[in-house]
């Protein structure tokens, strides 16, 4: 390898680590002198001798990766750096894109009806009794009062889901203060006006929510750190784990 073709993969190595686009890898090189086809010689080479190039050049333009079928490349010798040896960086830690954050979604939303039916199935199955108590209590809560304790009963789900829109918010550069705003969509309180206030307040984050699955987040490192690879499965990336 040339020292030529040798420093333009170095290039586009430590622009995607940075998280820059391949349209402004293309720029700066093109405005460096290089051509267009060593340009696109170069990319190719990394590519081929880094083996989660791809996933970093998917995650930086923020669309679904291919598939990688080439079972024979050449995995990246280097050794890994202090903070991709961390197991875990904490559920309300980091950023999160937005595919990686619809995809997780969805998986967490079908997870949890897959549990409460299982759950009420076997409650039925097992004690019909309990299950008519359980009926009867759930029709003269008249007040939603149960509502409330909802985030509490399902503490898993609700600590995840607020982890995801948490990050995904990070991804924006906003606070993750602001993920918990959600919990109060099981709040009612007891005035003549509150169905028109909970209302509204439900709309807003239902927008919000809305905003989130479709705005593209930052394409460059912000105060919350660098952007979210495509790396792992969809439960490492729920869990936040490296």
């Amino acid at each position: 390898m040339t020292k030529s073709k040798e420093g333009i993969e170095n290039f586009i190595i430590r622009k995607l680590e940075k998280a820059n686009t391949i349209d402004e890898i293309n720029v700066s090189l093109k405005s460096a002198g290089f051509s267009d086809s060593e340009i696109e010689e170069g990319i190719s080479n990394t590519k081929k001798t880094h083996r989660t190039l791809h996933q970093d050049v998917a995650a930086a333009n923020n669309f679904l990766p291919t598939l990688n079928k080439n079972k024979g490349v050449v995995k990246n010798k280097k050794s890994p750096s202090a903070e991709d040896q961390h197991a875990h960086l904490g559920l309300f830690a980091g950023r999160l894109n937005k595919k990686d954050f619809t995809i997780s979604v969805l998986f967490l939303f079908s997870l949890f009806f897959s549990v409460l039916i299982i759950v009420a199935s076997f409650i039925q199955a097992m004690s019909p009794e309990a299950w008519g108590l359980l009926g009867q209590l759930v029709a003269s809560d008249t007040n939603n009062i149960l509502l409330l304790y909802m985030p509490i009963m399902f503490a898993p789900f609700t600590l995840i889901f607020l982890s995801l829109i948490t990050r995904r918010l990070h991804d924006l550069e906003l606070p993750g203060i602001i993920s918990f705003l959600y919990l109060g969509m099981f709040v009612f309180p007891s005035s003549e006006y509150a169905p028109i206030g909970m209302f509204l307040y439900d709309t807003a984050l239902f927008i919000l929510f809305i905003f989130l699955m479709f705005d593209s987040g930052m394409s460059k490192p912000n105060k919350y750190g660098k952007i979210s690879v495509a790396h792992g499965s969809t439960f490492k990336k729920i869990l936040n784990l490296n």
